[in-house]
Formats: C-alpha cells, sequence, structure tokens
C-alpha cells in the first residue's frame, strides 16, 4: 500500500478566493483574535499582544476590512466539523482585539468558503448567520480527487437530515 503524501492547499485555495472577491490590501489571513491579559501591571505593546495571542489565542483564516462591514472568512477544504462554530467564535473575539477597534461597529459577515458540498449543514449555518460560498477551481476538485471516494465531499455532506 502506497502511503498518499499531504499536501497543503488551504492557504493558496483561500488566497487565490480572496484575491478574486475582494480589493487588494482588504484582506490578511492567519488572523489572531482575542485580547491578552497582561501577567504584570504594565501594558503590553501591540507585537507583545500579537506574540502572545499566536500562541494562547484563536487564528481565523481570513479579515476582510471594508468601508461598509467586516468579512470573517473560514476556508474548509476537507471536512471540518465545527466551522460555523468558529466563526461565531471569531465575531465575538474580533469585538476584544484592540488591533481592530476601530471596525467594531461594522457590520460583520461571517462565510466559509468551500469547494464541498455541504448542503446537510446550510439550514444550520444559516440559523447560525454563515454564508457558504461553493469555490471550485478546477485544481482543488483534482486535488480533492486523490482522496478515495467516501471522503471527497466531506464525511456528512450525502446525509439525508429528517425532516429538513
Amino acid at each position: 500500500m502506497t502511503k498518499r503524501k499531504y499536501r497543503i492547499v488551504h492557504e493558496s485555495y483561500l488566497a487565490e478566493w480572496l484575491g478574486i472577491t475582494f480589493p487588494p490590501g482588504t484582506w490578511r489571513t492567519n488572523v489572531r483574535l482575542g485580547k491578552v491579559k497582561s501577567p504584570e501591571e504594565r501594558k503590553l505593546g501591540i507585537e507583545e499582544q500579537r506574540l502572545l495571542l499566536g500562541a494562547f489565542g484563536a487564528s481565523a483564516d481570513a479579515i476582510v476590512l471594508l468601508p461598509e462591514k467586516v468579512v470573517i472568512v473560514e476556508a474548509m477544504v476537507r471536512h471540518e466539523p465545527g466551522a460555523g462554530e468558529d466563526l461565531l467564535k471569531y465575531e465575538m473575539l474580533f469585538k476584544e482585539t484592540l488591533e481592530f477597534h476601530d471596525f467594531w461597529d461594522k457590520p460583520i459577515e461571517k462565510i466559509i468558503v468551500t469547494p464541498l458540498d455541504v448542503s446537510a449543514y446550510e439550514r444550520v449555518y444559516k440559523a447560525m448567520g454563515v454564508k457558504v460560498v461553493n469555490y471550485r477551481p478546477v485544481w482543488i476538485l483534482e486535488y480533492l480527487g486523490t482522496y478515495p471516494a467516501r471522503f471527497r465531499g466531506g464525511k456528512l455532506s450525502g446525509l439525508e437530515w429528517p425532516g429538513w
């Protein structure tokens, strides 16, 4: 049996979608969110806070800062249970991240961008205020084609949910 080589595609998939969806300079990836309580009486600088958040904080896949709103993005190339819940957490933590203080009063849009069929979850995501964007460039479909068929669409994508 040949061992499948692991390829990192998440970052390039997300950057490609962000680049064709939003103006240059409006988005950042792998953004640390939250506030850090200083262990001492002195106030921590922005760079010290960022370092501590890197070790202990939450990290949104992407934050987009637009004049009219903030967009928090979670990319889901392979099935990741809890992606919607993560976005709710990031929304809360965004409003505590001092670096984004000037944007706290803007409306926040939460997006999951995925090549997967997540139709079984869409009602749940909609109830959570999360928009699903199905982005399927050819190269990501070819990548997903390297997975066994039962994993290509996500573990739960083919389930019929009663009453839905």
